[in-house]
């Protein structure tokens, strides 16, 4: 996965986090988006997408390991 920087839930930048830096290093700033909670399956974070002129974070889900008593 490529370095990113992900904003506050808003798309705002924290104040605290140099912006000219970011982009100097060709770091994406990339919006998040909620992680899937649904029952049975995992999420796994995958690289973000520019969607809309936007980077976002993107989750597949996966079905989760199951546990059948062996080691």
């Amino acid at each position: 996965m490529p370095k990113q920087f992900l904003l506050n839930p808003d798309g705002s930048i924290p104040a605290n986090v140099n912006l000219q830096a970011l982009q100097e290093a060709g770091i994406p700033l990339v919006l998040p988006t909620p992680m899937p909670r649904t029952p049975g399956m995992v999420a796994v974070e995958q690289d973000p997408q520019l969607i809309d002129g936007v980077w976002r974070q993107v989750w597949l889900e996966e079905p989760a390991p199951t546990t059948n008593g062996e080691e």
